[in-house]
């Protein structure tokens, strides 16, 4: 078998990009690398790192390119585990804390455990885990996208709550931007926290249904739609508008969810809309809810 032909078939397997030293395993010698490169066969991508000059500069030969000696992480690691909403943008690495933390191809995250970490591996890209890439994302992204991406993840079933206690006890002394965030966001989500009595979520529910901008409602309320019938817990007539509490935990909200989904798609059908307020909004934000109640009926009312 001649050399050349062990690298062809890396460099189709990766993107049209193959690393000095992968070459050298292939067979080829240091003499057959310069002679590609000097002949325009091969092009630099970076110290190291070769690619054929006829395949195209895509998003995938680039990041495979920045990640031959390290991790994809952050939101490339997010792409390519199919989060919701993640863009490809410039390629994020992750390297160790000691590693090299420069690299004109992507934007380099250094990690102090970095041989702890856990991995998997994705179209060919070695890659942070669901668990470990959240973390990543947490360095700097706001907790709103960090929630939806866990709630997606877990509905999915690609994603437990177990899968960040090795992460979690790992930084347990750690003061990392982000990581205050992730604990709570995980807290709420375990089995074991707090689930508000019905009897508080409806207080807190109707406080704010009571206000004099918001017309008079029926509480709890039995709607028989098409294929489901349900009882809600505020029914706004006038708005045609189903209120609803969510004081559930996490894994009792994974249960329901296809129930409730298709619940709301048959108040939808029926020319109703329904607003869902957390127990943690309609705690700390009860000013918010009833804004955001009063703007969807005046929507209704121009409708």
């Amino acid at each position: 078998m001649e050399p050349t032909r062990p690298a062809d078939q890396m460099l189709r397997r990766q993107h049209g990009v193959i690393g000095r030293e992968q070459a050298l395993d292939t067979g080829l010698t240091s003499k057959q690398i310069r002679s590609r490169l000097e002949t325009h066969e091969w092009v630099s991508l970076s110290t190291g790192v070769y690619g054929t000059a006829s395949s195209a500069p895509t998003w995938e030969r680039q990041l495979m390119a920045a990640v031959l000696s390290s991790l994809v992480a952050g939101r490339s690691a997010g792409v390519l585990l199919g989060f919701e909403r993640m863009k490809r943008g410039r390629p994020e690495i992750l390297v160790p804390y000691s590693g090299n933390a420069r690299s004109h191809l992507a934007r380099v995250i250094r990690a102090r455990h970095f041989e702890d970490l856990e991995t998997t591996s994705v179209n060919g890209f070695l890659s942070t885990t669901p668990a470990e890439t959240i973390l990543t994302l947490s360095l700097r992204e706001h907790p709103a996208l960090l929630e939806r991406v866990i709630d997606n993840e877990l509905t999915k079933g690609r994603l437990a709550i177990p899968d960040f206690n090795p992460i979690l006890d790992r930084l347990a002394f750690a003061r990392q931007p982000g990581l205050r965030s992730l604990r709570r966001i995980v807290g709420e989500r375990a089995e074991t926290s707090y689930q508000p009595p019905t009897s508080e979520l409806e207080r807190l529910l109707y406080a704010v249904l009571d206000h004099p901008s918001v017309p008079r409602y029926s509480r709890q309320l039995p709607i028989e739609f098409r294929s489901v019938t349900a009882t809600v817990d505020a029914y706004l007539e006038p708005w045609r508008t189903i209120v609803e509490g969510d004081g559930r935990r996490w894994h009792t909200r994974e249960a329901d969810f296809v129930r409730d989904r298709q619940r709301d798609n048959e108040a939808l059908a029926a020319g109703c809309v329904v607003v869902r307020f957390t127990w943690k909004m309609l705690r700390y934000e009860p000013e918010s809810c009833l804004n955001t109640l009063v703007m969807v009926g005046r929507q209704r009312q121009m409708t």
